[in-house]
């Protein structure tokens, strides 16, 4: 009985560790992709450190769409996230998905609104440590392909062209 007392206590302790370690990787662990979108000469999207004197220095944007899609270049890319600037062009996206900040999960990151030019960017989701920094420039807004393609559409496209 003794023996059996022993084994029971060490599946025990396994079976309550395991259960810990998927709960917190389960739970996205609370991960927010973190930044600030401020003017330049050109519109682009890029990971910085988080003391990156950029995201604290000069006026942000307002109003700035920010989307982050995981798996951009897949027919099933789907939206972590969509929200916009505050004021002072900062933004915290919360980001729903196992393992963010830890495993490697490809993203995009697009940046529009009316009067600038768009910007977007292609990366692994980066660590809790780093930001992203978001540069805007004065033209004109168009469609950057964030948005989920029409399968049906693209076929009747398709029988169309024959």
């Amino acid at each position: 009985m003794n023996e059996r007392m022993k084994l029971f206590r060490w599946v025990s302790a396994a079976l309550l560790l395991c259960a810990g370690v998927l709960q917190v990787g389960c739970a996205g662990g609370g991960y927010e992709l973190r930044g600030r979108v401020i003017h330049g000469d050109y519109s682009a999207v890029s990971i910085v450190e988080a003391n990156d004197p950029r995201l604290t220095q000069g006026d942000g944007i307002g109003g700035i769409t920010v989307h982050v899609q995981q798996d951009p270049g897949q027919l099933n890319r789907r939206t972590l996230a969509r929200a916009s600037s505050g004021g002072d062009g900062s933004f915290a996206l919360p980001i729903d998905l196992i393992g963010a900040g830890v495993f490697n999960h490809d993203v995009a990151v697009f940046a529009r609104r009316q009067a600038y030019s768009p910007a977007s960017g292609y990366f692994r989701l980066p660590p809790r440590s780093k930001r992203i920094l978001i540069v805007m420039t004065a033209g004109a807004d168009h469609d950057l392909g964030e948005e989920r393609e029409n399968l049906y559409d693209e076929y009747e496209r398709f029988r169309d062209l024959r």
